[in-house]
C-alpha cells in the first residue's frame, strides 16, 4: 500500500499544494481528463533499467503500459498514486504569479520545462517498478523473494537521471534564478535514490517483498512531492523579485525547499534547537491553529514548554462574536489535546488578547514565538511584530504564518518591519527570522 497508512505520519500533514488529497483520501474526479491532456509516453531514459534481473523486470513492461498494470493490480492506493503523478506540474506555479498579478507573458525556460517532464517520468518509472514487483509476487514468481535485483533495477534509474540533468544544465538563462533550484531538486532526488539503495533489504520481520514494495512506492511519492515543491519555489522566485519597500529597497529572502508547510517549518525549527544542545526551550503560539500539532511537539521534545494563546477579539459586535466563539472552541480543543502535559507543568493555554499575555511575560525570555498574521490589518501586524519581538531572547526566533500574496496586509507590515534584514520563508505562508539584540 502506498497510502497514508504506509507513509510516515508527518508526511501526510502536507498542504494540498504539495501532496495531493488523493494520497490521503479518494478524489479521482477529472483524473482521466488530466491523463489524456498530458498524453504521457515513457521517456526513453527510463524505459530500461540497469541491474541483473531478468524477464519482466529487465524490460519494464509496466512502464510501457502503466495504465494497464495499474488496473491489473486492482489496488486503489496505486491508482491514486498513478493519478497524482500524472498531475505533477509541468511548469512553475502559476497560482503564485496570478495572485501577484504578474504579467502573463512570463515564460518558463527550456530548462524548467524539460526538468518537470524528467521528474514526472521518473516518478512514473518508479511506480512501474513497484507494480512489476507486485505482479511477480502475485504470480508466485521466485523473483519475488529476491530483493537485491529489484533494488538494483530501481537504483539503475539514477544513472539515467544524472545524465539527463547534466544534459539540461546548459539550457538556462543566466540570472533567471531557476538553474540552482532545478539542479538542487535533481540532486535531492539523486540522494533519495542513494539512500534507497543503501538501506538494508527488508527482511521477513520488515515485511519482505511487501516492505520493499512500500519503499518503492514511497520513493515515487517523494519524487512527486519534490516536483511540486520545485514548481512552488520557482513561482516564489518570480514573486520575490517584485517585492520592494518604497524608499528602502528590496528585502532579503531565504526560500527553504526543505519546509513543505508552516507546520513542518515549526517542527524543524524546534528540532534544530534541540539538536544544537538547547534541551529546554519555551515556545509561544499566538493565535492557536486548528492544526493539532501541539501534542505532537510536546510528545517528541521532552524539554519543550508550550504556551498557547487563543486570541480574544475583544469586541462586542456581531462579527466579533462569531470569531470569538470559534476561537474559544480552538482554546478548548487545545486544552484537551495538551491536558496531560499541563498536569506535568509543560503546557498552558490561554484565551485572552495578545497584549494581555505579552504584558505578563518578561522581555528576552522566549526561545520561539509563532504569530498568526493571516487576519490582521497592517497596523495590527506591525504592533504584534514589535511587541512580541521584545519577548524573544536575542538569538531566538520570531516566526509567523499567514505571510504571502494571499495576505497583502501582513505582507506590507512585515516588509516594512524587516526591510534590509533577511527573512526565511516556507511553503504555505510560513516565515521566520533570528531576533537580534537591541541596539544601545
Amino acid at each position: 500500500s502506498s497510502g497514508c497508512s504506509s507513509l510516515r505520519r508527518r508526511r501526510c500533514r502536507r498542504p494540498a499544494a504539495l501532496v495531493s488529497s488523493t494520497m490521503c483520501r479518494a478524489a479521482a474526479a477529472g483524473a482521466a481528463a488530466i491523463a489524456a491532456a498530458l498524453s504521457w509516453r515513457p521517456a526513453s531514459a527510463f524505459g530500461t533499467g540497469a541491474g541483473t534481473a531478468s524477464g519482466a523486470m529487465a524490460l519494464s513492461p509496466c512502464l510501457a503500459s502503466l495504465e494497464a498494470c495499474v488496473q491489473q493490480t486492482g489496488v486503489e492506493q496505486f491508482a491514486e498514486l498513478h493519478r497524482w503523478l500524472l498531475q505533477s506540474p509541468l511548469e512553475p506555479s502559476r497560482a503564485d504569479r496570478a495572485a501577484l498579478s504578474l504579467a502573463t507573458s512570463v515564460q518558463s525556460s527550456q530548462l524548467e520545462l524539460a526538468a518537470f517532464v524528467l521528474f514526472r517520468d521518473l516518478g512514473l518509472a518508479l511506480l512501474a517498478r513497484a507494480l512489476e514487483l507486485l505482479l511477480l509476487c502475485r504470480g508466485s514468481d521466485s523473483a519475488c523473494g529476491q530483493p537485491l535485483p529489484h533494488i538494483e533495477q530501481v537504483y539503475g534509474l539514477r544513472d539515467a537521471l544524472e545524465a539527463r540533468i547534466v544534459s539540461l544544465s546548459p539550457g538556462y538563462a543566466p540570472d533567471a534564478g531557476t538553474r540552482s533550484a532545478v539542479i538542487r531538486t535533481g540532486r535531492n532526488i539523486r540522494n533519495d535514490l542513494d539512500r534507497f539503495a543503501r538501506a538494508p533489504a527488508p527482511g521477513a520481520e520488515e515485511g519482505g517483498a511487501s516492505g520493499l514494495l512500500t519503499r518503492i512506492a514511497e520513493l515515487a511519492h517523494l519524487v512527486g512531492r519534490r516536483t511540486r515543491m520545485l514548481s512552488h519555489m520557482l513561482g516564489m522566485h518570480a514573486w520575490v523579485r517584485t517585492l520592494r519597500v518604497p524608499g528602502r529597497g528590496a528585502p532579503v529572502f531565504v526560500l527553504h525547499d526543505e519546509y513543505t508547510s508552516w507546520l513542518d517549518m515549526v517542527e524543524t525549527l524546534v528540532g534544530v534547537m534541540v539538536r544544537n544542545g538547547q534541551k529546554a526551550l519555551t515556545f509561544v503560539e499566538v493565535g492557536i491553529s486548528a492544526e493539532p500539532f501541539q501534542h505532537t511537539l510536546l510528545q517528541e521534545f521532552s524539554g519543550l514548554q508550550y504556551i498557547g494563546l487563543a486570541l480574544d477579539p475583544g469586541s462586542a459586535d456581531a462579527t466579533a462574536a462569531a470569531v470569538q466563539q470559534r476561537r474559544y472552541q480552538l482554546f478548548q480543543e487545545a486544552q484537551a489535546r495538551t491536558q496531560a502535559f499541563a498536569v506535568a507543568g509543560r503546557s498552558v493555554v490561554h484565551f485572552a488578547t495578545s497584549g494581555a499575555l505579552s504584558a505578563n511575560l518578561p522581555r528576552d525570555a522566549l526561545d520561539l514565538v509563532l504569530l498568526d498574521l493571516s487576519g490582521d490589518g497592517v497596523q495590527e501586524v506591525q504592533q504584534e511584530l514589535a511587541m512580541w519581538e521584545t519577548r524573544v531572547k536575542p538569538g531566538g526566533i520570531l516566526a509567523a504564518r499567514g505571510f504571502g500574496p494571499e495576505w497583502p496586509e501582513s505582507l506590507q507590515a512585515v516588509l516594512a518591519h524587516r526591510h534590509g534584514n533577511d527573512m526565511h520563508m516556507s511553503v504555505g505562508g510560513g516565515l521566520w527570522w533570528f531576533v537580534e539584540p537591541e541596539e544601545e
